[in-house]
């Protein structure tokens, strides 16, 4: 038995006793208290813990507050915040008050909505892994969700969220302001379903659906909020000696859009917003609650929740009419139709896919978000559902519906219209099977995602084991060849997706063989020459690539260029991410000529397409600034690197790698320039960036170290080069392998720093093995192998191995040209270093000076 199926069992014996309780006096209550918990102490105490809470709650007020009452003294007002400043109150709800802020360091002009949470919903130990998890989910991006821009706890102790501010007012007085029929409400709803999905893909639950947190903004776009709070807040102060009741129903939810299993202590998992969105919709179609008449208390409520089935929707709105007034301010008014027309839009599809959403046991809902949101399509395009028993009568009927002109036309013509039966039955069995296919996959994902979710679970977890995304991620690729073997394509986007994943969170090993898979599945799937297809050749170059391997990378991202341009035109959104990646691999491999005008028409095409201030523009700048410091060109890659960041800033917020990673080529050209201090700072500045977003052992947390270590060692802080490039060792060799060329670059720094101090021995060691991963990754004329024999020159210079060190000298000052950057620094250097073995050499024949 789950321990979800064992609450509600529990509570099942806990209901008619909190029936009866609730029924007495509070003396009498205390009495009949007294005599049970001689009879059975563990049923008293569970029951004195829910009416307490009851009894908590409602002295709170917590269904009675007015979310427009002034949320705390106005003396909040000019408070700082991270980097936003108070400017005047929004609103307030159980979980805080909400303030208008603007930005205020002065990186941009903008306003948002800060959130300032109740201290009690942050455990002490929470606040370091709010602010990580805030700048995680502040990734999430819908043009449906208001945006989470960042997350932090103020120097008092108060935590904070930092939202996108949306103009709007909730979607339940929006539609009635609007008179907005039900095919309108309906399609309205299908964005907040949007919105809800996309987070569920995600892996993020939101848990809190209602409508204050679901509003239309001023051009008629919903805009769903404080998605992500709930995932803030698991872990943190939850623990301890409180009930489920007391965890879930005064932390962190709403009991008036809460699901039963949240009321009785199960698992929450993606069916716990289906439901909600399943009361939400009941509220938009019948203005009223699903639970009824219950705010004679929140016992009341959580029983109904738990217990009572809801009214169909033309029932509840027949009953909402009788006691309604006449004319503009009835139900059906405000639905721009009359009560018997309200009625019968609502009975049948309507009111059975509201059922479905609203089933008490999680397992006899929408299995997945999709899934609900097909059903709503299909009722606003007179399709059949997939929510009710599939009988001819009724397709039949729904076909007539959608080509009532034709069905009357024919209708003279007894034999005419029994060849349509015989064809469109055809047609409707056919688009049922479709339809099953579909329902069938989404419930296979909703399966799969709720068992890893549940998993992930820390009330569930074994003790001491926190729940990883790395964790997350090993059990889903061991479950997906035995869940989704008969799903192949389904199959293939899973694969795709972990294997993605495991290459952004620097684990591009364990995500090759699932992107390998997935490649080999869709060419079976779809054939050899498919959109599909080619999205899975670039991701398979873009991973080898981030392993060091761009000889192997090339073929798989030039075959993804050529397949997207014959496949999609010259001018679509993912030839011009191919463009960069191909772009990428040629400037890598020294081909800044190949690359440039690839790059170039990558940045054409997103712009656009996307604009000049969409973050895809920016990749495209970013890129070509990187290709133009290639070339020497360090004023055009300036310009390029701040254009990128200024649209980074303005569209992702400050703590974003796609930020870090232009503030850190920005230092790479300040360090070119001569300017180490400058470069120091920027270096810094990207390292914390990508510390607090990505974690401290991420591999771009290793690049950024490295980075810094130039304008150290430039400065002649030695020691602290020293340790951030060990630092940058320990985690690369971790996450990429000895033999990375990463790796490989680090060492050759490190030997620098001893080179720089006069400390030779180390650094013979470490040029020894970078010259041996770059001769495996490079060919011996490349001009990275005669860098990397060149300070090895140097090194046996210093040991008076003479003879060793002219012959990697002489080799390396064949292979390097007076090129602009590392390269032209590095011939010069060698030129220098011949000098330095000649004089040593003369000392050394001359005798032992003074």
């Amino acid at each position: 038995m789950t321990p979800s199926s064992r609450v509600a069992d529990r509570w099942k014996v806990l209901s008619p006793y909190l029936d009866r309780a609730l029924d007495m006096t509070r003396a009498g209550r205390g009495e009949w208290l007294d005599s049970l918990r001689a009879e059975d102490p563990t049923l008293a105490a569970e029951l004195q813990d829910l009416l307490d809470d009851g009894i908590a709650i409602d002295r709170e007020g917590f269904l009675e507050e007015d979310a427009a009452r002034p949320p705390g003294p106005a003396s909040l007002a000019g408070q700082t915040m991270g980097a936003y400043t108070l400017m005047s109150p929004l609103g307030q709800g159980g979980m805080g008050s909400v303030w208008l802020a603007r930005r205020s360091d002065g990186r941009f002009e903008g306003q948002v909505a800060v959130k300032l949470l109740n201290v009690s919903l942050l455990g002490r130990a929470g606040e370091a892994r709010f602010e990580r998890e805030g700048s995680i989910l502040a990734r999430l991006s819908h043009p449906h969700i208001a945006r989470l821009i960042d997350a932090g706890v103020s120097p008092a102790g108060q935590p904070y969220i930092v939202l996108e501010f949306v103009l709007g007012e909730p979607i339940d007085r929006f539609c009635d302001a609007g008179r907005l029929d039900v095919g309108a409400r309906v399609r309205l709803f299908l964005d907040v379903l949007a919105a809800v999905s996309h987070a569920h893909a995600n892996l993020i639950v939101h848990r809190d659906i209602k409508p204050s947190n679901v509003l239309v903004d001023t051009d008629g776009q919903v805009k769903l909020l404080d998605f992500g709070i709930a995932k803030l807040l698991e872990e943190e102060g939850m623990a301890g000696e409180n009930t489920a009741l007391t965890r879930e129903g005064g932390r962190a939810l709403t009991p008036e859009y809460a699901a039963p299993e949240q009321v009785t202590g199960g698992a929450i998992t993606t069916a716990t917003d289906v439901y909600a969105l399943g009361t939400l919709l009941y509220l938009l179609l019948t203005g009223r609650h699903p639970a009824g008449a219950f705010r004679r208390s929140t016992a009341d409520l959580f029983r109904a929740i738990v217990d009572t089935e809801p009214q169909r929707l033309s029932a509840a709105v027949q009953e909402s009419q009788e006691g309604a007034p006449l004319g503009d301010e009835s139900p059906a008014a405000f639905r721009a139709t009359s009560p018997d027309g309200l009625r019968r839009v609502l009975k049948g599809d309507l009111e059975t896919i509201v059922a479905k959403a609203l089933k008490k046991d999680a397992r006899e809902r929408y299995a997945a978000v999709p899934a609900f949101a097909e059903d709503l399509r299909r009722f606003d395009s007179h399709e059949p559902i997939s929510a009710r028993p599939d009988t001819v009568a009724y397709r039949t009927a729904k076909f007539v519906r959608r080509h009532r002109r034709g069905v009357v036309a024919a209708a003279s013509m007894a034999v005419m219209l029994a060849g349509l039966i015989g064809f469109y039955t055809a047609r409707l069995s056919a688009e049922r099977d479709r339809a099953r296919r579909e329902a069938q996959k989404a419930v296979k994902v909703s399966d799969l995602l709720e068992g890893l979710l549940t998993a992930s679970d820390p009330w569930t977890a074994r003790e001491g084991k926190e729940p990883t995304v790395r964790g997350f991620l090993d059990a889903g690729a061991s479950r997906i060849g035995k869940d989704l073997a008969a799903e192949p394509e389904l199959k293939a986007e899973m694969l795709s997706v972990m294997g993605r994943t495991y290459e952004r969170i620097g684990e591009p090993d364990k995500g090759r063989p699932l992107l390998a898979e997935a490649l080999s599945l869709r060419r079976n799937v779809f054939g050899p020459e498919h959109r599909r297809v080619a999205e899975s050749l670039n991701e398979m170059g873009v991973l080898l690539r981030k392993q060091g391997d761009d000889a192997a990378a090339a073929p798989f991202l030039e075959e993804a260029l050529a397949m997207r341009r014959r496949v999609l035109g010259r001018e679509h959104q993912d030839v011009a991410q191919s463009l960069v990646e191909v772009g990428r691999v040629y400037t890598d491999r020294g081909m800044e000529a190949r690359a440039e005008p690839l790059i170039r028409e990558s940045l054409a095409i997103r712009r656009k397409v996307f604009g000049d201030r969409h973050h895809e523009t920016a990749t495209s700048w970013n890129e070509l600034g990187l290709l133009l410091w290639h070339k020497g060109d360090l004023a055009g890659a300036e310009a390029a690197y701040r254009e990128c960041l200024a649209i980074n800033r303005t569209t992702l917020g400050e703590m974003h790698p796609d930020v870090s990673a232009p503030l850190n080529n920005l230092a790479l050209i300040a360090g070119d320039r001569g300017d180490f201090v400058t470069a120091e700072s920027l270096s810094r500045q990207a390292l914390a960036i990508d510390r607090k977003v990505l974690g401290k052992k991420h591999p771009n947390v290793a690049n950024k170290l490295n980075s810094l270590s130039r304008p150290l060692m430039e400065l002649k802080k030695y020691d602290e080069a020293e340790a951030v490039l060990k630092e940058a060792l320990i985690i690369a060799i971790a996450a990429q392998g000895e033999t990375h060329p990463a790796v490989a670059n680090y060492r050759l720094n490190l030997a620098r720093v001893h080179l720089a101090r006069k400390d030779p021995g180390p650094a013979e060691s470490l040029l020894r093995q970078a010259l041996e991963v770059r001769r495996r990754a490079f060919s011996e004329s490349d001009w990275r192998v005669a860098v990397a024999k060149s300070l090895l020159g140097e090194a046996l210079t210093g040991l008076k191995k003479y003879d060793e060190a002219e012959s990697l000298l002489l080799q390396a000052r064949a292979g390097l040209k007076d090129a602009p950057g590392l390269q032209g620094r590095e011939a010069k250097a060698t030129a220098g270093r011949l000098t330095a073995l000649s004089a040593a050499r003369g000392r050394d024949a001359s005798g032992p000076g003074p």
